[in-house]
């Protein structure tokens, strides 16, 4: 009755519209992989599916009432209290991963690895809309074993990278699944709904109440469970080390992915279930948490700089990022979920279209090592554009998302502590000391003589004892695969709220 009450009181449309969503293209993608069609055809039906979600996700967006917030659209599954539902956090992430997908299944070329995007789509979206910790715990690690399969592919993958990611999350994880089986014990549920409601009055002050749910000492041990896990999928320092080595050995696909929705379900996870069920804790651990942060924005930066490695440039920025996202959350003052909120969609769009620039340089150099790269602007005058905007874009340059949202987290920041903010600020020197070196680098300066420019790409020859790489510039079919984000950004940097 409690449970029921909540659902009916917090939501617009008690309907299973996300529940059928779901299932219905959870049998969609059942019923293509197991029908043998020849794999051009496979390819063409499987990207057709894809959008099945984002027009599922439009329609969230179109029935969300944003006056009211909250859960909406929500559906408590009878007997197991399994509730799945939308709030704006998730919406806009819903919204987000449904427009990479379709770019992931393009890029791959593989039947195995459109199954395995199509697979890693399902757990993604049930675990941005499913209000149950345990389910969120189940989902998650389900998209491990997945991305174990994608980054330790061969001869292409490593290994190293594949294992050092699984030991990096699983490690975490498995300190969190103590502290969910401790909640279940204390509060005989792990529905986020019923939590909310039976913590509540025992979140405000675990001292002076006579019989707690969930006492103070237990709480901070969940809390510890929960920081854990999420630091180390957002990730801060010192466990952000899987990350680099996992997008140098994932292919593009899996690095759009990587950088657009997974980074940011360690950020879902603490604003939809650690600031809710252990807010005490929260507050309590804010001083650690705004150390760790600034300690990660500096050493990010500072390692950006030295890196030769194109994937590892975006990846170290990805990382300075999130730590900013990570304190805007833990800052708790009055928009700072809306704040954080709107910088993961902008790191969102603007970090896959960095690495889908890398994707397509690699593939006409097979190198990502900036010490073969010098003046491609000559022969790719407009991969030197996209890649100059969306540099821009990344070191938050005015007309561009990334510029609003990191406005609207400092303001967040400086709400608690103006040092916060004025240290960020000025580490963001650093930043575009990272991001120009590196396009000048690749953009600028006198061509190789490995380079011969060519009207189409077709590989390299030998002449003189010297490659020469034939190269050209992006194609429609590249272009047209990065409009989508290039569309996102330039609408969002112009009119940022809707």
């Amino acid at each position: 009755m409690l449970i029921n009450t909540l659902i009916n009181n917090s939501t617009l449309y008690d309907s299973p519209i996300i529940v059928t969503g779901l299932l219905s293209f959870t049998v969609l993608v059942f019923l293509v992989s197991m029908i043998p069609m020849v794999y051009s055809y496979y390819r063409i039906v499987s990207l057709i599916i894809t959008f099945y979600p984002v027009f599922l996700g439009l329609y969230l967006w179109y029935i969300y009432d944003s006056s009211i917030g909250g859960f909406q659209v929500v559906y408590s599954i009878e007997g197991i209290h399994l509730s799945f539902g939308i709030d704006a956090v998730g919406l806009s992430l819903f919204i987000l991963t449904t427009i990479l997908f379709p770019i992931c299944v393009i890029l791959m070329r593989t039947y195995t690895g459109i199954n395995t995007f199509l697979l890693l789509e399902i757990v993604i979206l049930g675990s941005l809309t499913v209000l149950d910790i345990l389910g969120f715990y189940i989902l998650f690690e389900a998209s491990l074993i997945l991305l174990f399969l994608l980054i330790a592919r061969t001869p292409y993958g490593s290994i190293d990278a594949a294992y050092k990611i699984v030991l990096y999350t699983m490690g975490g994880s498995l300190l969190f699944l103590p502290s969910i089986f401790m909640l279940y014990t204390e509060c005989g549920s792990t529905n986020l709904l019923l939590l909310t409601c039976l913590l509540d009055s025992n979140n405000v002050n675990y001292t002076y109440t006579n019989n707690p749910l969930l006492t103070l000492h237990r709480s901070y041990l969940l809390g510890w469970g929960m920081f854990i896990v999420f630091i180390v999928k957002i990730p801060l320092m010192p466990v952000h080390l899987w990350l680099p080595e996992a997008h140098v050995a994932a292919p593009t696909a899996g690095s759009v992915l990587l950088a657009g929705i997974l980074l940011k379900l360690g950020g879902i996870g603490i604003i939809r279930f650690m600031i809710p069920i252990v807010p005490s804790f929260t507050v309590w651990i804010s001083p650690l948490i705004s150390i760790l942060t600034l300690s990660s924005f500096l050493y990010s930066t500072l390692s950006t700089i030295r890196q030769i490695d194109l994937k590892k440039i975006v990846a170290y920025s990805s990382i300075a990022h999130m730590s900013l996202i990570t304190l805007t959350i833990f800052s708790l003052s009055e928009y700072s979920i809306y704040n954080s909120t709107f910088m993961m969609i902008a790191h969102g769009l603007v970090s896959p279209g960095l690495f889908l620039l890398v994707g397509y340089v690699y593939e006409r150099f097979h190198t990502k090592s900036l010490l073969y790269y010098s003046g491609i602007g000559t022969y790719m005058p407009l991969f030197s554009i996209l890649f100059f905007l969306l540099t821009c874009a990344n070191i938050s340059f005015p007309l561009f998302p990334n510029f609003v949202a990191e406005v609207l987290c400092l303001v967040s920041i400086f709400a608690i502590h103006p040092l916060y903010a004025y240290i960020f600020c000025v580490c963001q020197v650093l930043g575009a000391i990272y991001a120009f070196w590196a396009f000048n680098r690749i953009i600028h300066g006198y061509p190789l003589k490995t380079y011969n420019s060519k009207s189409i790409i077709t590989g390299y020859t030998s002449t003189n004892h010297a490659s020469i790489y034939t190269i050209a510039d992006l194609s429609r079919f590249e272009f047209a695969v990065i409009t989508p984000l290039l569309i996102g950004i330039i609408v969002l940097g112009l009119k940022p709220v809707f």
